[in-house]
């Protein structure tokens, strides 16, 4: 619990920190802006008929889900950038969604956490939330927008699984991600989402294919334990047979279906319980699946995106440089970087990216030539590195 509260709290600061005073305005929501409302009507649907059916720990686990789940590691993460406008506003429509999300979870949070949910009601209205309405059951909507999601999370987590496995940073860029799913979760929604996808993955491109056997080679495993109930001592003979079935076979098995083999003569039945469907890589490629949902990467770093990886990681010790340095999120800096011809030329190549990142009003290749609020000596990519940040002077 306490976990999900820090978890509470960080996302009101969020708001607090990068919405600053402004209020919710009129605005277009963005597809991610819909999902997050959609699924939080389906929380608050949840909660209130397991606190009805007096079932707390049901209300208060679905109502965990959604904040850590839904609302941090993936709203609050992929809209970062709507926020974060220290040159302009917060992107209204986000800033809408995300209040509204925060004031909805502290009103169905009151009964469980009857002070935290009041503390954070009183930060986003300026009243206590035991005077205020207690969300309604609705329809929550946008179905297809929701099982589109659900398949983009899913395939991101198996990109990332198949990254990790190829031992590849997420900072990293790559080429391609091709990617299967079932017919269920295809259409507009979910081609509406794919750039999110590609970000999220960080590949310059993501490829749908027709079957996921353009990716991996379907094959069955044997449940002995069910079979030897209906083939006692042919179950050797039938399980053997399993290595016969075809892969629409065993896609079909995977759906709920059955499927017959004739084996030497011997008719053998299988049903879904009967087989274990795995799926085994083909290629050289970094791959990971989840049943009909498989992730493909192309794991070849060329030239060009080493370094764009590079200038990625500077970005990242940068930023916590600045943090070191005590600056705030819209302090614009100075900024030294000196290295080998690699990161020069990373540097050179990426300086607007670094620069706009990083609020850099100058970026300085070399040694500083000036007073530095700030110096670190570190390694990346076997690379030495000397960075420095100092306030930028207008």
């Amino acid at each position: 619990a306490g976990g999900f509260l820090n978890t509470l709290r960080n996302s009101y600061n969020f708001l607090a920190l990068y919405a600053g005073a402004s209020r919710p305005g009129a605005a277009e929501p963005a597809m991610i802006d819909r999902w997050l409302l959609a699924s939080l009507q389906a929380t608050v649907n949840q909660v209130v008929e397991a606190w009805e059916a007096s079932e707390i720990t049901a209300g208060t686990k679905a109502l965990m889900r959604f904040v850590v789940d839904d609302l941090s590691n993936w709203y609050v993460r992929q809209s970062r950038s709507r926020f974060w406008a220290p040159d302009t506003t917060a992107d209204p429509a986000a800033v809408t969604t995300l209040r509204t999300a925060l004031e909805t979870v502290s009103r169905l949070l009151a009964p469980a956490a009857p002070f935290a949910s009041d503390w954070l009601h009183r930060s986003l209205t300026g009243s206590s939330v035991h005077l205020a309405d207690f969300p309604r059951a609705a329809p929550a909507g946008e179905d297809g927008l929701r099982t589109a999601m659900q398949a983009v999370r899913t395939l991101a987590s198996l990109a990332r699984a198949a990254r990790e496995e190829a031992g590849i940073r997420v900072r990293q860029p790559l080429r391609t991600l091709r990617i299967a799913v079932p017919a269920a979760a295809r259409g507009p929604d979910f081609d509406a989402l794919l750039p999110l996808l590609r970000q999220e993955v960080n590949v310059r491109e993501v490829a749908i294919v027709e079957a996921d056997t353009d990716l991996v080679r379907l094959a069955g495993k044997a449940n002995f334990r069910t079979l030897g109930k209906r083939y006692g001592t042919t179950t050797p003979a039938a399980a053997a047979a399993v290595a016969l079935l075809g892969t629409e076979q065993l896609r079909s098995l995977e759906q709920g279906a059955t499927a017959v083999v004739d084996s030497n003569g011997t008719r053998f039945e299988y049903g879904p319980e009967d087989v274990t469907v795995t799926r085994e890589v083909t290629s050289d490629w970094a791959v990971q699946s989840d049943g009909p949902f498989v992730a493909a990467i192309d794991p070849t770093i060329t030239d060009e995106l080493a370094e764009e990886g590079l200038s990625r990681e500077l970005v990242n010790r940068i930023q916590r440089l600045r943090k070191d340095a005590g600056y705030d999120y819209t302090t614009r800096i100075a900024l030294w970087i000196d290295g080998p011809d690699a990161v020069r030329q990373a540097v050179s190549g990426h300086q607007g990216f670094i620069s706009h990142e990083t609020l850099a009003r100058r970026v300085m290749v070399g040694v500083p030539d000036a007073a530095v609020d700030r110096r670190e000596e570190l390694v990346i990519d076997t690379h030495a590195v000397t960075l420095a940040v100092a306030r930028a002077v207008d």
